[in-house]
């Protein structure tokens, strides 16, 4: 008998720390954070090739680590083969793109429409196109700084992008 309520009143007791705890912790850890509001018009935009794509930050700092920013592809353009030094994930938000792998010739690729997501693992080459009529935008995320690297056999230029069915 006196086991059991011993075994009762320790129960209870760890019962009321965790849950004094949980109560402490809710109440002290608290945010101070403020929030974060950032209209399209207050973007940031840096070209990362004159006439081509650009990116604005939204957070992180995509030339120096992880980040979270949109990337604009205007319409009608095709990246020549590429890679990126890690993963890479994407959601379309406007316009129609495009990525296929190196050997493809691109008519097998998946129209990314708005809402759609990817992801292109790092090292593996690739192009990339948005369809005319429609500048792409799409938030990409990475774990680690954006970059492009051209492989070294890249010497002619990168197929036509399919037509728009």
């Amino acid at each position: 008998m006196q086991n059991g309520r011993m075994k009762k009143l320790t129960l209870f007791a760890i019962t009321m720390v965790v849950a004094g705890a949980f109560v402490a912790g809710v109440a002290v850890g608290k945010t101070t954070k403020e929030p974060k509001f950032i209209t399209k018009t207050e973007l940031a935009w840096d070209e990362l090739q004159p006439g081509g794509p650009k990116m604005a930050n939204l957070a992180g700092d995509y030339k120096k680590g992880a980040y979270l920013a949109l990337f604009s592809l205007p319409a009608g353009v095709q990246s020549p083969l590429h890679t990126h030094t890690a993963d890479y994930e994407a959601i379309e938000i406007a316009g129609t793109s495009m990525h296929w792998l190196k050997g493809e010739d691109g008519s097998k690729a998946k129209k990314m429409t708005p809402g759609s997501y990817w992801m292109m693992p790092g090292k593996l080459e690739h192009v990339s196109a948005c369809e005319k009529g429609t500048d792409c935008l799409m938030v990409l995320i990475q774990k680690t700084k954006f970059d492009v690297q051209m492989p070294k056999d890249a010497t002619a230029p990168a197929p036509p992008a399919p037509a728009k069915k």
